[in-house]
């Protein structure tokens, strides 16, 4: 029978004789004549805008809310959403709804005295 089983990691077949060539190898590379670049070009996951970095549309969106719209404000939305694409030179088809939506609420967001006075016109003011 033969002797133990070499450790994890080890290679059973491999030849002896090469450990010389790798050592050779390694202390080549590692020889301080040559600077060693630690600085990295790469962007942190936050820095990536997230339309880019996203997997799917849904992706951290966890929140699903339905948006029950008259239908002359289905009209708009595809109206808004055309007029943004043509402004971001892309088609319509590839800006998402669900996307233009977040970006209304975050306009929303800016203006709001602005949302409040649409909804008094709708009669907000009666309900005081």
């Amino acid at each position: 029978m033969g002797g133990m089983k070499e450790g994890p990691g080890s290679d059973p077949f491999a030849d002896d004789s090469n450990d010389e060539a790798t050592e050779e190898r390694t202390n080549e590379a590692s020889t301080p004549e040559e600077p060693v670049d630690t600085t990295t070009d790469s962007m942190s996951t936050t820095e990536i805008p997230y339309v880019i970095r996203r997997q799917t549309v849904k992706e951290d969106r966890n929140n699903e809310h339905v948006a029950f719209l008259r239908d002359e404000y289905a009209d708009l939305e595809a109206e808004v959403l055309n007029a943004v694409a043509d402004e971001l030179d892309m088609r319509s088809k590839d800006v998402s709804v669900t996307d233009l939506r977040e970006a209304l609420v975050e306009l929303g967001s800016r203006h709001e005295s602005e949302l409040a006075d649409i909804l008094e016109d709708w009669g907000y003011e009666h309900l005081k």
